[in-house]
């Protein structure tokens, strides 16, 4: 036999009561049920992407790929994934949905690859448009025999795959030595900035100063490069490439004869010399010691420096003795004779006249 228990909080008897819970009840189930029906049915329709259903049939899936993801074309998000069914281990099957814009600028000839949609590596499916083909229409399935992956992880896997197969032990040993030779190099080059520093803050012409000099320098090049030219000539017109007929060549005969004679000069002569002064080595230097004592007198006996001035000095008097161009060049002589009395007085009267006017 069931009981009642009374509710406080509600007013009438335990039947009024209980009619009242089971409404209660009755009103919550719908009120949940009718929850439950727009969550689950209308707002996914209602808040589902509007615009034009396409069903690509595809050899891969980017990795990251999923339903929501967005698609892109020429950069902006025109759409988003809705569904994917890779059960098909041939192909993958993507449902996207396309803004009514992007569908009216596309034709069914577009490619698709995958991509980074932000600087996250976030992958989007991106379409890329190409000339050609017919406009898209609702529902329409699209096959594509080739979607390029260039997402930012498969990117870091084939850089990984790369640096895996080129950064050996050889490698690092080769950094290492370019590392080391270019610390090695560091001295030069600080030695160069310093030295063109150095340049700088001695500079104390204008550049037009400078350039003007390295002017004046140039100008023996020509002469110089032409004695040089008649040097290398010399050099190649001599006995050691002259033929015995005068025609330009290699004479092998005299060259066998130079080095005979060489070979001679250095076994024969010096070679002699050399067994002899090993020979006689105590006996030399008694030898040369009294050359030794010979010597060492010389430069007081000529005065050292003080005579090599004084001979300096009379070459100049003498190359001064001499006035005029080399056409006409004459000697300046002052003769002393002013003690000799046959002869002063002479030379005072024509001291008086004077010299004779040029002609006379």
């Amino acid at each position: 036999m069931s009981s009642y228990s009374s509710q406080d909080f509600l007013r009438g008897d335990a039947r009024g009561q209980t009619r009242t819970l089971v409404r209660a009840g009755v009103i919550a189930v719908a009120v949940l049920a009718v929850i439950v029906t727009v969550f689950a049915v209308v707002y996914p329709r209602v808040t589902a992407p509007k615009g034009t259903d396409l069903h690509l049939v595809l050899p891969a899936l980017g990795p990251g790929v999923d339903a929501g993801s967005r698609i892109l074309l020429r950069g902006a998000e025109v759409g988003e994934v809705t569904a994917i069914d890779s059960t098909d281990p041939d192909v993958v099957h993507v449902d996207v949905v396309l803004d009514p814009q992007a569908a009216e600028s596309l034709t069914d000839s577009f490619e698709v690859d995958y991509r980074p949609q932000n600087y996250f590596g976030v992958t989007a499916v991106n379409l890329v448009a190409m000339p050609g083909g017919a406009q898209l229409s609702d529902g329409q399935t699209l096959r594509r025999s080739a979607a390029p992956d260039f997402t930012m992880s498969t990117m870091i896997e084939r850089s990984s795959i790369v640096v895996d197969g080129t950064l050996t032990r050889d490698m690092i040993d080769s950094l290492d030595e370019v590392m080391r030779y270019a610390d090695g190099l560091s001295p030069l080059i600080e030695t160069a900035i310093i030295f063109t520093d150095k340049v700088a803050r001695t500079q104390r012409h204008l550049p037009s100063t400078l350039l003007r000099e390295m002017n004046d320098l140039a100008e023996a090049f020509p002469g110089f490069n032409r004695e040089a030219m008649k040097a290398l000539d010399a050099i190649t017109g001599s006995v050691f490439n002259t033929m015995p007929d005068g025609s330009r060549g290699v004479d092998e005969a005299y060259h066998d004869l130079m080095n005979r004679s060489l070979t001679v000069a250095s076994g024969g002569l010096f070679g002699a010399a050399g067994t002899l002064l090993a020979s006689h080595a105590t006996d030399l230097t008694p030898l040369v010691t009294s050359f030794k004592y010979l010597i060492d007198p010389v430069p007081q006996m000529i005065g050292g420096g003080a005579s090599m001035a004084k001979t300096r000095k009379a070459i100049e008097q003498l190359r001064n003795s001499f006035s005029g161009d080399d056409a006409s060049r004459t000697l300046q002589l002052r003769l002393l004779l002013d003690s000799v009395p046959a002869v002063s007085g002479p030379l005072e009267r024509m001291r008086s006249v004077g010299p004779r006017a040029e002609g006379n």
